[in-house]
């Protein structure tokens, strides 16, 4: 069932959306616990690019299973507005760069010159293992996922009731989604101030997605964005 709203047309039915409400703790902080604990019982150990293949391999999985009629009828949305979804897409990354750098400034106040985001230096790592699979996993794997539960479910969800709450919640379940293990491997809970990193990517992608109605728009954006942060840190 489509739910119109002023300015926005949620394609997501509210049984895909309860499945991924219940979905999203588990992939957030369940299943990474899981295969750490994982990791640590097998005598062979699971490295860390193995765990995220796993990890994200169980989250597109539940995405094409349960989302594919969302995607599909997304697509179709996509393909019925292609001018304004390009649109979207162009003015989405430029706002996402004057962002980054306005969040690039307010990290360099709360942290000093000596950032180093965790999250960057996994992927670095983990690239030096498997660059294919870094790029695999980054550009097309974990937009598909990630925007599926964090604008479609969450920001979806919450866009039928209440607009500024669906941006708050989205993104700010985006920022500490990118941060949250590493502040608690290290006991650093500082590390959370990373999340700041990550509010101009989640801001833009739910605009993207309220502007075109098609989840589709901020996945491709998503895949751009990761695409030239790698090259960037890289």
């Amino acid at each position: 069932m489509k739910i119109i709203i002023k300015g926005f047309l949620n394609t997501m039915t509210k049984a895909q959306t309860k499945a991924g409400l219940v979905f999203l703790p588990f992939h957030m902080f369940i299943l990474p616990l899981l295969l750490a604990m994982l990791a640590n019982y097998l005598s062979g150990g699971l490295d860390e690019l193995t765990q995220t293949i796993i990890y994200y391999a169980i989250g597109l999985i539940f995405c094409l299973a349960v989302m594919w009629k969302f995607l599909r009828g997304a697509f179709d949305v996509l393909l019925d507005n292609p001018i304004r979804s390009a649109v979207a897409l162009f003015f989405g990354y430029m706002l996402y760069i004057l962002l980054s750098y306005l969040a690039a400034g307010v990290l360099l106040t709360l942290l000093g010159d000596s950032l180093s985001n965790p999250n960057n230096q996994a992927l670095l790592d983990a690239a030096s293992q498997s660059p294919q699979a870094v790029l695999g996993l980054a550009v097309f794997i974990a937009p598909i996922v990630e925007e599926i539960l964090f604008r479609g479910v969450v920001f979806g969800g919450l866009r039928t009731k209440h607009r500024a709450l669906a941006f708050i919640v989205s993104i700010a379940l985006f920022g500490i989604y990118h941060v949250w293990q590493y502040a608690l491997i290290t006991m650093d809970w500082t590390l959370l101030l990373y999340a700041v990193q990550y509010i101009p990517a989640g801001y833009v992608l739910a605009w993207a997605y309220e502007k075109t109605d098609s989840i589709w728009v901020p996945i491709f954006l998503h895949m751009f964005i990761n695409g030239a942060s790698l090259l960037l840190i890289g």
